[in-house]
């Protein structure tokens, strides 16, 4: 698909959480350490990014271990090499185009997530699936029960939130207009083990 624009991607990929994303390397020792868990995400353009993070800041209701993302693929380990599944996911992507999401408006999930939500996506949710099939047998997926079928697009904005601090973190962001649209043009691989970094990113086609 030809999408009608796309943002400047940042020229060196990612940085550690809290700060706007630049590569780190990682070493095959520490991608195939079986403590630490993977999931495949996108990451908002550099602006919105900034902007999310900076709402967290202000708002202490406003907590997560993870930067404001997109996720693509629930979270997984590897039962083979780093690098097997890293050409995996390569041989995925390399298969896809750019495309366009769009954001519009603030959702609630399980009483203890405040997300942006996604406008629905055939594109994403076709990569979704792709992902799900394409890394059956590489990973170990640790909850299935958000894949499939079950998959809902959301923008997470805060996690682990008391179900009593919903209301007052929704009125603190009311005057915060969540619409945007923005062209997703790479995929990122996040990895955790308490702490939750961007280990590697993925252009789509010949981004």
């Amino acid at each position: 698909m030809n999408p009608p624009g796309r943002y400047a991607a940042p020229e060196r990929g990612i940085a550690r959480l809290g700060s706007l994303y630049r590569p780190g390397r990682v070493t095959q020792k520490a991608m195939t350490t079986p403590t630490y868990a993977y999931g495949v995400i996108i990451l908002p353009p550099p602006d919105l990014y900034r902007e999310l993070l900076a709402i967290r800041e202000r708002h202490p209701l406003l907590r997560s271990p993870v930067p404001p993302h997109i996720t693509v693929k629930s979270p997984f380990i590897y039962r083979h090499s780093g690098a097997v599944v890293i050409e995996q996911l390569e041989a995925i992507f390399e298969r896809w185009e750019p495309f366009e999401v769009q954001l519009n408006g603030l959702g609630v999930f399980r009483s203890s997530i405040l997300y942006v939500k996604v406008e629905p996506s055939p594109a994403l949710e076709d990569l979704h699936q792709d992902l799900v099939d394409g890394l059956d047998g590489f990973v170990e997926t640790l909850n299935d029960r958000y894949d499939g079928d079950a998959y809902t697009p959301h923008l997470t904005l805060a996690e682990s939130m008391a179900p009593e601090d919903i209301p007052e973190a929704r009125r603190a962001l009311a005057d915060v207009r969540f619409r945007r649209r923005f062209v997703v043009d790479r995929i990122h691989l996040l990895r955790g083990k308490g702490k939750w970094d961007i280990t590697r990113s993925f252009p789509l086609g010949d981004a």
